[in-house]
């Protein structure tokens, strides 16, 4: 009997376990894309920024919602649409202000479900007081140190980290 406890107490952990790194794979596969959009947009190159956007919506395409823990899954079907729509308009565009228009609601967007993923690394969610016409506009990073999408070189500093997300 006690033998079985044990063997119970360890299927579940081992499941809980594994749907927990299958959730982290799947969630970190479209952040670390996002990533390279991101790198892109820093360096105000439009084409690469299109090429990433294609394989963002691959990445996002690629999530396994049946993977993915109740709370991420919930979010994920809030915004999974909304993070297609965007990042296919980044694709098909050249123009950078266009493609920069549309990372704004993409990392809105994609904050939502990073946050409640937990993926176990900092993510660092950035702000720049400037984009958006002086509204300001967020971005994602895995870096500390700000590296601004939507100025580029004009001003790669403007901005600060206004959260860890852990």
């Amino acid at each position: 009997m006690k033998s079985i406890k044990i063997l119970m107490a360890t299927a579940i952990l081992f499941y809980t376990f594994n749907v927990n790194a299958q959730t982290k794979t799947n969630i970190n596969q479209v952040l670390n894309t996002y990533i390279s959009l991101k790198d892109a947009l820093v360096k105000t190159d439009a084409a690469a920024a299109s090429v990433f956007a294609k394989d963002l919506l691959t990445s996002i395409d690629g999530v396994n919602m049946s993977e993915l823990d109740a709370t991420t899954h919930t979010q994920w079907m809030k915004v999974m649409n909304d993070l297609k729509e965007d990042a296919e308009h980044i694709n098909e565009t050249k123009e950078i202000t266009h493609q920069r228009d549309h990372f704004m609601s993409l990392s809105t967007n994609l904050y939502s479900v990073i946050k409640v993923s937990k993926l176990g690394t900092p993510v660092f969610y950035e702000f720049c007081p400037m984009a958006n016409k002086g509204k300001g506009a967020n971005w994602l990073s895995l870096e500390y140190k700000i590296k601004n999408p939507y100025y580029g070189n004009q001003m790669l500093t403007c901005g600060k980290v206004v959260e860890t997300i852990q």
